[in-house]
């Protein structure tokens, strides 16, 4: 009875493995026998490859571009009086107005009076006589006068012309305040003497006379010239 058994068990477990094998051959017979219908076309089953690319890095030269900025510092700084005053200079004569006869002598503390006479006056009147009358009428009336030369200074010049019979004289008188400047001409300073101001008078008058008359318009111009600079200073 045993043996029966032991004998039934061993045959159960072959047919299993049977079953099993023919189901696998059944398998592979319909993978490739599948598809007879079309007998002509050759079926085959897709296999999809997947290909795994390494990520490659590539080194390229790198090449350093220097950035230059520039920046702007204002860094303080003094400004030397020489310049300072050149500026203040250079302003004060671009915003200048024209002078009229009372700036002119203005800002005057003295005048340096210069006399010039040509030989045909000096035999009527010598330049020494003209200088005093002319420098003696402004001190009376309170002109400040300087011995030595300033600028601008106080010129008078006398001129006279005498006719073909030397029995008549003509005269020119003239009182100018004469200053010295620089302009500039081809990018280069020149100095000149120039007259700021100046007046004159013309006449004629016999050789009794001449001397007096001279005298007389000399006098006449230097009030002209203490009117002015009493009244612009």
């Amino acid at each position: 009875m045993s043996q029966l058994k032991s004998a039934i068990t061993r045959h159960s477990r072959i047919m299993v493995l049977f079953s099993l094998f023919a189901a696998i051959l059944l398998n592979v017979a319909c993978d490739r026998g599948g598809g007879k219908e079309n007998a002509s076309t050759r079926n085959f089953k897709v296999r999809t490859d997947t290909l795994f690319v390494r990520d490659t890095t590539v080194v390229v030269d790198t090449v350093f571009v220097e950035n230059v900025v520039e920046k702007k510092v204002e860094v303080p700084a003094e400004i030397p009086a020489l310049h300072e005053h050149a500026l203040q200079k250079m302003v004060a004569e671009i915003a200048a107005n024209f002078a009229d006869e009372k700036a002119c002598f203005s800002d005057l503390d003295s005048i340096k009076v210069v006399v010039e006479m040509s030989e045909e006056a000096e035999d009527l009147l010598s330049e020494q006589r003209a200088k005093d009358k002319f420098e003696l009428t402004l001190r009376r009336h309170g002109v400040p006068l300087s011995g030595i030369m300033s600028n601008p200074f106080l010129s008078l010049e006398i001129d006279v012309f005498w006719n073909d019979s030397n029995m008549m004289a003509i005269f020119h008188i003239q009182a100018a305040l004469r200053e010295q400047v620089y302009i500039r001409r081809n990018r280069k300073p020149y100095r000149r003497i120039v007259s700021v101001w100046e007046t004159g008078s013309y006449g004629s008058v016999g050789r009794n006379l001449a001397r007096e008359s001279i005298l007389h318009y000399i006098e006449e111009k230097a009030e002209r010239v203490a009117n002015l600079y009493l009244s612009a200073n």
